[in-house]
């Protein structure tokens, strides 16, 4: 088993020569590792630096014209050239000790189809001001710049996944999305598999989420994650080209975009909450709902042919059948799969609906189950809002006598600036029809009122 590594860069040439340091001095044999540098349009004597390390070790250099910041591209000109069973991507500036090649070998020999997520000290530290980054810069620029792992100044510049690696103990598939933690300052995987993907995708432009979109599609293939203090490294901080603000939310957008999924799109519109706390009660959220709705369709009124049916929630194929639906939102992966495979001509996703890109009025019906319940009253809003944009009419479910009691997040109330117009009962399910209040309740409080 040998390793590639993949180092992208961009006008750095000074934080690559300790990154190549580093690697020329392993312990492991030459035979054992490559060196990848993959420059993404540097103007500066980036190419001499890389190509002076030739006679040292395994290196190749590889360029592509600079059309703007795209890690991604670059680093799948790595991927394309790769000659090892695995694939190590290291940002430049990124330093590693002497044992990290030896280190590589051993974690993917214990831990066949598993994503090696390494401890990367200075992670979002971006101040190289700071007098302790001075300091550890001040050892960086000696020939040994591995030397600033021993220092411990490093307590000052932790990984800032560190909390979630304890957490876990770094067993990272504990986590409800593993995915989240790949971040390619340091990260490992088998070249086939990166390969049977497709590498990065490479639409993404600027700063920000290519590395994370690629970790969602591995934790979809299949793959495990794992974090391993003994895949340790410093990250030195270093000045930014351009705030990376400037094309995080975009890349964040066009994420969401590629995947309309319910992981991804809470993590787009999520700020305060736990992510993985609602993600988790979303998955077993059809333990406490119901999913079948005896008789509910008779207080649906009906629709024109032509208009489009949405239901969201948990939603069993009788419910859908019953109410004819043409799409469905379905909160958790088990009843997406469900409908495709019972009703395949309706269009079914694995998503709540904060998020849509579709016209206003495409649909003639939106009906949210008693999923609502489960939902910040804050995200609660921002699904009101959609389905109001995109529905004609929104209706809402609210079933008696639900234990919800052992759940994190229970709602009873709607948002401020929605009404609750009752139409109906059927069985234990009252059925509710949803507009907007022309002007907002500054109490920001009220139920819904049950039908006499």
């Amino acid at each position: 088993m040998g390793v590639t590594v993949i180092i992208p860069t961009y006008n750095r040439s000074d934080l690559l020569k300790r990154t190549l340091l580093c690697l020329q001095h392993q312990e492991a044999d030459e035979a054992l590792f490559e060196v990848i540098v993959c420059d993404d349009g540097s103007s500066d004597n980036t190419k001499e630096v890389a190509c002076s390390f030739e006679q040292d070790m395994d290196l190749r250099y590889c360029y592509q014209k600079d059309t703007g910041f795209r890690a991604g591209t670059a680093r799948n000109m790595g991927l394309h050239l790769a000659r090892h069973e695995i694939c190590v991507y290291l940002d430049t500036g990124v330093l590693i000790g002497s044992d990290f090649v030896h280190s590589v070998i051993a974690f993917h020999r214990s831990h066949e189809n598993t994503v090696g997520l390494g401890i990367v000290h200075g992670m979002n530290q971006k101040d190289d001001q700071h007098p302790i980054a001075k300091f550890l810069h001040s050892i960086a620029s000696s020939e040994h710049p591995e030397a600033c792992l021993s220092s411990p100044m490093l307590r000052a510049y932790p990984d800032s996944r560190q909390m979630q690696f304890d957490f876990y103990e770094y067993d990272m598939d504990r986590s409800s999305a593993p995915w989240l933690y790949f971040w390619t300052s340091m990260a490992s995987v088998e070249t086939d598999l990166l390969r049977k993907l497709g590498g990065f995708d490479e639409s993404f432009h600027g700063w920000g989420h290519e590395d994370v979109e690629l970790g969602y599609r591995l934790w979809k293939a299949g793959a495990h994650f794992r974090a391993d203090p003994s895949l340790r490294a410093l990250h030195l901080p270093h000045e930014q080209f351009n705030p990376v603000q400037m094309t995080n939310h975009k890349n964040q957008l066009h994420f969401l975009k590629l995947h309309q999924e319910l992981p991804i799109e809470l993590s787009y519109v999520n700020e305060n909450f736990n992510y993985e706390m609602l993600l988790g009660q979303f998955n077993i959220g059809d333990e406490y709902l119901p999913q079948d709705y005896e008789h509910i369709e008779q207080l649906i009124p009906g629709s024109n042919e032509a208009d489009k049916q949405l239901a969201v929630g948990y939603i069993s194929p009788q419910l859908a059948a019953r109410l004819n639906l043409t799409d469905v939102y379905a909160c958790n992966q088990h009843y997406a799969e469900v409908i495709r495979k019972h009703l395949p001509a309706i269009h079914t996703a694995y998503k709540a609906g904060f998020v849509n890109f579709c016209n206003d009025d495409s649909y003639g019906t939106a009906i949210i189950t008693d999923v609502w319940k489960l939902i910040p009253i804050t995200l609660l809003s921002l699904l009101l809002d959609e389905m109001l944009r995109m529905a004609k009419r929104v209706y809402v479910l609210d079933t008696d006598g639900l234990n919800l009691e052992t759940l994190p997040i229970v709602g009873e109330q709607l948002p401020a600036g929605f009404s609750a117009e009752p139409i109906g009962r059927r069985g234990k399910t009252d059925v509710y029809t949803i507009t907007r209040r022309d002007i907002p309740s500054p109490t920001n409080k009220f139920s819904l009122e049950r039908p006499v």
